[in-house]
């Protein structure tokens, strides 16, 4: 039986949860959806820093849309491995998508509170559409109700790092999911 890959990160041990592979599948998979759904259209991939940068990445060319567009814009509500339950908006939107379908993209959504701030954000802003894609969803933490509508991985509410997640800006460059190892 081979041994399990243990990663620490400020004192904290994590071991592997989710592969590279499984991830890859994953992407193609929730690609595939919003290609199909997306036929012949040009949406904007709106990207949520820092975090969902990777997914993003991996996301948007596997959609094959070629006349789509990405932008950023950055939240935040994490502090450590726990929400803060306050959502501050960091880094604005800049592009105009009044009229545009919108596709944001996000690395995991956990309580939901930002999910829903983004969105009503917007709204405001008057586009044609906008959907929600995540790399990783934890209904069980929800305190919104809110459910993407394209989720990779539907997952236990535990702390993960890798493939863009990090425990206070550290650990986004691993190309699989940790999880904090449980005594």
């Amino acid at each position: 039986m081979q041994k399990e890959k243990q990663v620490i990160v400020d004192g904290l041990t994590f071991v592997p949860y989710l592969t590279r592979e499984q991830i890859a599948e994953q992407v193609e998979r929730v690609a595939t959806e919003i290609a199909k759904d997306y036929e012949g259209k040009a949406p904007i991939f709106l990207c949520v820093l820092t975090g969902a940068f990777v997914f993003a990445s991996d996301l948007m060319r596997a959609t094959g849309l070629n006349d789509s567009k990405i932008s950023f814009i950055r939240y935040k509500s994490y502090e450590g491995t726990s929400s803060t339950g306050t959502v501050k908006q960091i880094i604005g939107l800049t592009d105009d998508i009044e009229g545009r379908d919108v596709i944001i993209i996000e690395d995991i959504v956990d309580t939901g509170l930002t999910a829903c701030r983004m969105i009503e954000d917007l709204k405001k802003k008057n586009p044609s559409s906008v959907k929600f894609a995540t790399l990783l969803y934890k209904p069980v933490s929800s305190q919104t109700g809110f459910t993407p509508d394209y989720v990779a991985f539907t997952i236990p509410p535990k702390f993960i790092i890798g493939y863009g997640l990090d425990l206070d800006g550290k650990a986004r460059n691993m190309p699989d999911i940790y999880v904090i190892k449980e005594d």
